[in-house]
Protein backbone atom coordinates (compact mmCIF):
# COMPACT_ATOMS: atom_id res chain seq x y z
CA UNK A 1 0.00 0.00 0.00
CA UNK A 2 1.01 3.65 -0.36
CA UNK A 3 1.90 5.37 2.89
CA UNK A 4 -0.20 8.55 3.29
CA UNK A 5 2.57 10.19 5.34
CA UNK A 6 5.61 9.84 3.05
CA UNK A 7 3.88 8.83 -0.21
CA UNK A 8 6.05 5.75 -0.80
CA UNK A 9 4.94 2.20 -1.52
CA UNK A 10 5.13 0.32 1.78
CA UNK A 11 5.01 -3.41 2.51
CA UNK A 12 1.91 -4.61 4.32
CA UNK A 13 2.17 -4.08 8.07
CA UNK A 14 1.25 -1.83 10.94
CA UNK A 15 4.05 0.68 10.26
CA UNK A 16 5.50 2.26 7.15
CA UNK A 17 8.84 0.62 6.41
CA UNK A 18 10.28 3.89 5.06
CA UNK A 19 9.16 6.65 7.45
CA UNK A 20 8.11 4.61 10.48
CA UNK A 21 4.67 6.22 10.79
CA UNK A 22 1.59 4.25 11.76
CA UNK A 23 -0.31 3.08 8.69
CA UNK A 24 -4.05 3.83 8.58
CA UNK A 25 -6.43 1.59 10.50
CA UNK A 26 -9.76 1.65 8.63
CA UNK A 27 -10.65 5.27 8.00
CA UNK A 28 -8.49 6.57 10.85
CA UNK A 29 -5.11 8.12 10.06
CA UNK A 30 -2.71 7.71 12.98
CA UNK A 31 -0.03 10.14 14.16
CA UNK A 32 2.99 10.27 11.85
CA UNK A 33 5.25 11.30 14.76
CA UNK A 34 4.39 8.15 16.75
CA UNK A 35 4.24 9.78 20.17
CA UNK A 36 2.83 6.55 21.61
CA UNK A 37 5.51 4.21 20.26
CA UNK A 38 9.19 4.91 20.91
CA UNK A 39 11.25 4.40 17.74
CA UNK A 40 14.09 2.53 19.47
CA UNK A 41 11.67 0.23 21.36
CA UNK A 42 8.08 0.25 20.06
CA UNK A 43 6.89 -1.63 23.14
CA UNK A 44 7.27 1.60 25.12
CA UNK A 45 5.62 5.02 25.01
CA UNK A 46 7.87 7.88 23.93
CA UNK A 47 7.64 9.47 27.40
CA UNK A 48 8.15 6.22 29.30
CA UNK A 49 11.00 6.77 31.78
CA UNK A 50 13.46 3.96 31.06
CA UNK A 51 17.21 4.08 31.61
CA UNK A 52 18.06 1.03 29.51
CA UNK A 53 16.07 1.75 26.33
CA UNK A 54 17.17 5.40 26.42
CA UNK A 55 20.92 5.08 27.00
CA UNK A 56 21.26 1.49 25.66
CA UNK A 57 19.09 1.69 22.50
CA UNK A 58 21.08 -0.93 20.54
CA UNK A 59 20.06 -3.81 22.82
CA UNK A 60 17.50 -6.35 21.65
CA UNK A 61 14.51 -7.16 23.94
CA UNK A 62 16.27 -10.08 25.63
CA UNK A 63 19.42 -8.06 26.34
CA UNK A 64 17.27 -5.15 27.52
CA UNK A 65 15.57 -7.42 30.03
CA UNK A 66 18.95 -8.68 31.27
CA UNK A 67 20.39 -5.18 31.55
CA UNK A 68 17.40 -3.97 33.60
CA UNK A 69 17.84 -6.78 36.10
CA UNK A 70 21.59 -6.26 36.28
CA UNK A 71 21.11 -2.56 36.99
CA UNK A 72 18.43 -3.24 39.59
CA UNK A 73 20.45 -6.00 41.27
CA UNK A 74 23.54 -3.80 41.33
CA UNK A 75 21.63 -0.88 42.88
CA UNK A 76 20.13 -3.16 45.55
CA UNK A 77 23.57 -4.61 46.32
CA UNK A 78 25.08 -1.13 46.68
CA UNK A 79 22.22 -0.07 48.96
CA UNK A 80 22.57 -3.17 51.16
CA UNK A 81 26.33 -2.74 51.45
CA UNK A 82 25.70 0.87 52.44
CA UNK A 83 23.17 -0.25 55.05
CA UNK A 84 25.84 -2.51 56.46
CA UNK A 85 28.06 0.60 56.79
CA UNK A 86 30.85 -1.02 54.74
CA UNK A 87 31.65 2.41 53.42
CA UNK A 88 34.74 1.91 51.19
CA UNK A 89 33.19 -1.09 49.43
CA UNK A 90 29.83 0.61 48.91
CA UNK A 91 31.41 3.73 47.41
CA UNK A 92 33.64 1.80 45.00
CA UNK A 93 30.74 -0.42 43.91
CA UNK A 94 28.56 2.65 43.51
CA UNK A 95 31.12 4.47 41.39
CA UNK A 96 31.62 1.48 39.06
CA UNK A 97 28.07 0.11 38.70
CA UNK A 98 26.67 2.05 35.74
CA UNK A 99 30.02 2.67 33.96
CA UNK A 100 30.90 -1.05 33.91
CA UNK A 101 27.42 -1.93 32.66
CA UNK A 102 27.76 0.67 29.91
CA UNK A 103 31.18 -0.58 28.84
CA UNK A 104 29.66 -4.06 28.47
CA UNK A 105 26.96 -2.54 26.26
CA UNK A 106 29.60 -0.66 24.28
CA UNK A 107 31.19 -3.93 23.19
CA UNK A 108 27.98 -5.92 22.77
CA UNK A 109 26.55 -3.29 20.42
CA UNK A 110 29.80 -2.89 18.46
CA UNK A 111 29.58 0.90 18.70
CA UNK A 112 33.36 1.22 18.42
CA UNK A 113 33.32 -0.70 15.09
CA UNK A 114 36.98 -1.72 14.54
CA UNK A 115 38.56 1.01 16.70
CA UNK A 116 37.83 0.03 20.32
CA UNK A 117 40.91 1.58 21.90
CA UNK A 118 40.75 5.03 20.21
CA UNK A 119 37.01 5.31 20.84
CA UNK A 120 37.19 4.28 24.51
CA UNK A 121 40.24 6.47 25.08
CA UNK A 122 38.47 9.49 23.61
CA UNK A 123 35.26 8.93 25.54
CA UNK A 124 35.29 6.92 28.75
CA UNK A 125 38.98 7.32 29.64
CA UNK A 126 39.04 11.01 28.69
CA UNK A 127 36.00 11.59 30.86
CA UNK A 128 37.66 9.75 33.75
CA UNK A 129 40.90 11.72 33.39
CA UNK A 130 39.15 15.10 33.29
CA UNK A 131 36.90 14.08 36.18
CA UNK A 132 39.96 13.19 38.24
CA UNK A 133 41.81 16.41 37.39
CA UNK A 134 38.83 18.64 38.17
CA UNK A 135 38.09 16.86 41.44
CA UNK A 136 41.70 16.89 42.64
CA UNK A 137 42.11 20.57 41.69
CA UNK A 138 39.09 21.71 43.71
CA UNK A 139 38.95 19.09 46.46
CA UNK A 140 40.78 21.13 49.10
CA UNK A 141 39.11 24.36 47.99
CA UNK A 142 35.66 22.84 48.55
CA UNK A 143 36.63 21.44 51.95
CA UNK A 144 38.16 24.78 52.94
CA UNK A 145 35.08 26.86 52.10
CA UNK A 146 33.44 28.21 55.23
CA UNK A 147 29.78 27.36 55.81
CA UNK A 148 27.70 29.82 57.77
CA UNK A 149 25.43 28.72 60.62
CA UNK A 150 22.26 29.48 58.67
CA UNK A 151 23.43 28.08 55.36
CA UNK A 152 26.34 27.85 52.95
CA UNK A 153 28.49 30.86 52.20
CA UNK A 154 27.74 32.63 48.88
CA UNK A 155 31.22 31.78 47.60
CA UNK A 156 30.58 28.09 48.31
CA UNK A 157 27.27 28.19 46.40
CA UNK A 158 28.87 30.02 43.48
CA UNK A 159 31.72 27.50 43.30
CA UNK A 160 29.94 24.16 43.82
CA UNK A 161 26.49 25.10 42.58
CA UNK A 162 27.34 26.98 39.39
CA UNK A 163 31.00 27.18 38.37
CA UNK A 164 32.00 23.55 38.89
CA UNK A 165 28.92 22.09 37.11
CA UNK A 166 29.57 24.41 34.14
CA UNK A 167 33.23 23.42 33.98
CA UNK A 168 32.38 19.74 34.44
CA UNK A 169 29.94 19.76 31.53
CA UNK A 170 32.51 21.43 29.30
CA UNK A 171 35.17 18.85 30.21
CA UNK A 172 32.80 15.93 29.58
CA UNK A 173 32.39 17.12 25.98
CA UNK A 174 36.11 17.19 25.11
CA UNK A 175 36.51 13.47 24.38
CA UNK A 176 33.42 13.18 22.14
CA UNK A 177 34.40 16.39 20.33
CA UNK A 178 37.79 14.85 19.51
CA UNK A 179 35.98 11.95 17.85
CA UNK A 180 33.58 14.34 16.10
CA UNK A 181 36.41 16.20 14.37
CA UNK A 182 38.84 13.31 13.82
CA UNK A 183 36.58 10.30 13.06
CA UNK A 184 34.07 11.40 10.46
CA UNK A 185 33.06 7.79 9.84
CA UNK A 186 31.03 7.95 13.06
CA UNK A 187 28.13 9.90 11.59
CA UNK A 188 25.14 8.31 13.29
CA UNK A 189 22.89 9.91 15.88
CA UNK A 190 23.31 6.84 18.08
CA UNK A 191 27.09 7.16 17.92
CA UNK A 192 26.90 10.65 19.37
CA UNK A 193 24.59 9.51 22.16
CA UNK A 194 26.89 6.60 23.03
CA UNK A 195 30.07 8.69 23.02
CA UNK A 196 28.51 11.41 25.16
CA UNK A 197 27.09 8.92 27.66
CA UNK A 198 30.41 7.06 27.93
CA UNK A 199 32.31 10.29 28.61
CA UNK A 200 29.79 11.36 31.24
CA UNK A 201 29.96 7.99 32.99
CA UNK A 202 33.76 7.98 33.07
CA UNK A 203 33.72 11.49 34.50
CA UNK A 204 31.15 10.59 37.18
CA UNK A 205 33.06 7.48 38.28
CA UNK A 206 36.36 9.32 38.68
CA UNK A 207 34.75 12.27 40.45
CA UNK A 208 32.94 10.01 42.92
CA UNK A 209 36.14 8.15 43.83
CA UNK A 210 38.19 11.34 44.31
CA UNK A 211 35.59 13.18 46.37
CA UNK A 212 35.07 10.08 48.53
CA UNK A 213 38.75 9.15 48.83
CA UNK A 214 38.99 9.90 52.56
CA UNK A 215 36.03 7.60 53.15
CA UNK A 216 37.46 4.89 50.88
CA UNK A 217 40.83 5.01 52.64
CA UNK A 218 39.23 5.02 56.09
CA UNK A 219 37.91 2.16 58.27
CA UNK A 220 36.12 -0.59 56.37
CA UNK A 221 33.02 -0.37 58.57
CA UNK A 222 31.70 2.82 60.11
CA UNK A 223 29.36 3.64 62.93
CA UNK A 224 26.34 5.91 62.83
CA UNK A 225 22.98 5.62 61.12
CA UNK A 226 22.85 2.99 58.38
CA UNK A 227 20.72 5.20 56.11
CA UNK A 228 23.26 8.03 56.41
CA UNK A 229 25.65 5.79 54.45
CA UNK A 230 23.13 4.00 52.21
CA UNK A 231 21.39 7.07 50.74
CA UNK A 232 24.57 8.80 49.45
CA UNK A 233 25.69 5.60 47.72
CA UNK A 234 22.44 5.48 45.74
CA UNK A 235 23.06 9.03 44.58
CA UNK A 236 26.66 8.13 43.64
CA UNK A 237 25.70 4.79 42.06
CA UNK A 238 22.72 5.82 39.97
CA UNK A 239 21.65 9.43 39.93
CA UNK A 240 24.91 11.32 39.31
CA UNK A 241 26.16 8.91 36.60
CA UNK A 242 22.78 8.91 34.86
CA UNK A 243 22.61 12.69 35.01
CA UNK A 244 26.12 13.09 33.55
CA UNK A 245 25.40 10.49 30.85
CA UNK A 246 22.06 12.08 29.94
CA UNK A 247 23.24 15.71 29.73
CA UNK A 248 26.38 14.88 27.73
CA UNK A 249 24.53 12.33 25.59
CA UNK A 250 21.82 14.89 24.81
CA UNK A 251 24.35 17.49 23.62
CA UNK A 252 26.31 14.97 21.55
CA UNK A 253 23.18 13.47 19.99
CA UNK A 254 22.10 16.92 18.82
CA UNK A 255 25.61 17.58 17.50
CA UNK A 256 25.80 14.29 15.59
CA UNK A 257 22.41 15.01 14.01
CA UNK A 258 24.12 17.89 12.22
CA UNK A 259 26.59 15.42 10.72
CA UNK A 260 23.85 13.20 9.30
CA UNK A 261 23.40 14.71 5.83
CA UNK A 262 20.19 12.80 5.18
CA UNK A 263 17.57 15.54 4.77
CA UNK A 264 14.93 15.52 7.52
CA UNK A 265 11.35 15.09 6.37
CA UNK A 266 10.09 17.63 8.90
CA UNK A 267 11.45 19.92 11.58
CA UNK A 268 13.45 17.97 14.15
CA UNK A 269 12.44 20.22 17.03
CA UNK A 270 14.28 22.84 19.06
CA UNK A 271 16.19 20.27 21.14
CA UNK A 272 17.97 19.03 18.00
CA UNK A 273 19.90 22.31 17.70
CA UNK A 274 23.28 21.92 19.46
CA UNK A 275 23.24 25.38 21.16
CA UNK A 276 19.81 24.68 22.66
CA UNK A 277 20.83 21.16 23.69
CA UNK A 278 24.01 22.57 25.26
CA UNK A 279 22.00 25.11 27.24
CA UNK A 280 19.52 22.48 28.44
CA UNK A 281 22.29 20.01 29.34
CA UNK A 282 24.18 22.69 31.27
CA UNK A 283 21.04 23.60 33.19
CA UNK A 284 20.65 19.91 33.99
CA UNK A 285 24.05 20.03 35.69
CA UNK A 286 23.53 23.32 37.53
CA UNK A 287 19.97 22.87 38.85
CA UNK A 288 20.55 19.85 41.17
CA UNK A 289 23.93 21.11 42.39
CA UNK A 290 22.52 24.54 43.20
CA UNK A 291 19.39 23.08 44.76
CA UNK A 292 21.40 20.73 46.95
CA UNK A 293 23.62 23.58 48.14
CA UNK A 294 20.67 25.81 49.00
CA UNK A 295 18.45 23.10 50.52
CA UNK A 296 20.73 20.40 51.95
CA UNK A 297 20.00 16.91 53.25
CA UNK A 298 20.44 13.43 51.80
CA UNK A 299 16.77 12.92 50.94
CA UNK A 300 16.62 16.36 49.35
CA UNK A 301 19.70 15.48 47.30
CA UNK A 302 18.01 12.30 46.05
CA UNK A 303 14.98 14.34 44.99
CA UNK A 304 17.00 17.05 43.23
CA UNK A 305 19.21 14.62 41.34
CA UNK A 306 16.46 12.07 40.71
CA UNK A 307 13.98 14.52 39.20
CA UNK A 308 16.63 16.26 37.09
CA UNK A 309 18.08 12.98 35.81
CA UNK A 310 14.56 11.79 34.93
CA UNK A 311 13.80 14.96 32.96
CA UNK A 312 17.13 14.75 31.11
CA UNK A 313 16.52 11.10 30.18
CA UNK A 314 13.10 11.98 28.76
CA UNK A 315 14.64 14.78 26.71
CA UNK A 316 17.26 12.36 25.35
CA UNK A 317 14.43 10.03 24.28
CA UNK A 318 12.66 12.87 22.48
CA UNK A 319 15.80 13.79 20.50
CA UNK A 320 16.62 10.16 19.72
CA UNK A 321 13.04 9.41 18.64
CA UNK A 322 12.84 12.52 16.43
CA UNK A 323 16.20 11.80 14.83
CA UNK A 324 15.34 8.18 14.04
CA UNK A 325 12.00 9.15 12.49
CA UNK A 326 12.78 12.36 10.68
CA UNK A 327 16.14 11.23 9.30
CA UNK A 328 14.97 7.73 8.48
CA UNK A 329 17.12 5.87 5.99
CA UNK A 330 17.45 2.33 4.73
CA UNK A 331 20.29 0.17 6.00
CA UNK A 332 21.54 -0.44 2.47
CA UNK A 333 22.84 -3.99 2.88
CA UNK A 334 20.72 -5.36 0.03
CA UNK A 335 19.67 -8.48 1.96
CA UNK A 336 17.30 -9.62 4.66
CA UNK A 337 17.77 -9.64 8.44
CA UNK A 338 15.65 -10.73 11.39
CA UNK A 339 14.02 -7.93 13.37
CA UNK A 340 15.04 -8.39 17.03
CA UNK A 341 11.74 -6.90 18.19
CA UNK A 342 9.19 -9.15 16.49
CA UNK A 343 11.49 -11.68 14.73
CA UNK A 344 10.06 -11.00 11.27
CA UNK A 345 12.33 -11.11 8.23
CA UNK A 346 13.00 -7.53 7.18
CA UNK A 347 14.74 -6.17 4.02
CA UNK A 348 17.07 -3.19 4.09
CA UNK A 349 14.32 -0.70 4.99
CA UNK A 350 14.38 1.92 7.73
CA UNK A 351 11.68 0.43 9.98
CA UNK A 352 10.26 -2.99 10.67
CA UNK A 353 6.74 -3.07 9.13
CA UNK A 354 5.55 -5.41 11.87
CA UNK A 355 6.60 -3.67 15.09
CA UNK A 356 7.91 -0.27 13.92
CA UNK A 357 11.42 -0.68 15.32
CA UNK A 358 13.95 1.74 13.80
CA UNK A 359 16.44 -0.71 12.33
CA UNK A 360 19.29 1.78 12.77
CA UNK A 361 19.00 1.01 16.48
CA UNK A 362 20.06 -2.60 15.92
CA UNK A 363 23.60 -3.40 17.09
CA UNK A 364 26.04 -2.58 14.30
CA UNK A 365 27.36 -6.11 13.89
CA UNK A 366 23.77 -7.32 13.31
CA UNK A 367 22.80 -4.83 10.61
CA UNK A 368 24.03 -7.07 7.80
CA UNK A 369 22.67 -10.37 6.55
CA UNK A 370 25.86 -12.12 7.64
CA UNK A 371 25.51 -10.87 11.20
CA UNK A 372 21.88 -11.51 12.01
CA UNK A 373 21.05 -11.66 15.69
CA UNK A 374 19.92 -14.91 17.09
CA UNK A 375 16.37 -15.04 18.30
CA UNK A 376 17.41 -14.91 21.95
CA UNK A 377 20.97 -13.63 21.70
Amino acid sequence: MRCPHCGREAPAGEFCAHCGAHLPVGDRLLDARRTRTYAADPREHLLHLSVITTLFPHLNPHRTFQARWLLLAGAVLVFLVGLGRFVPLSIVLAALLVPVLYLLYFFLAGIHEDEPLPVLAATFLAGAVFGTLLSVAFYRVILGQRRLIFGPAPSYVLLTGILLPLLAQALMLIGPLVLYFTRRRFNDLLDGLAFGAASGLGFAAAQSVVYSWLLIAGPFQRGGSATSWALPTIRIALLVPLLDAATTGLICAALWLRRDHHAPRRRLGWLAFPPVAALVGTLGQVVPSLGFDLVGGQITALVWYGVTAGVMLLLVRVVLHAGLLEKAQELGHGGVLTCPGCHHSVPDVAFCPGCGLALRSIAKHARHPSGQEERHA
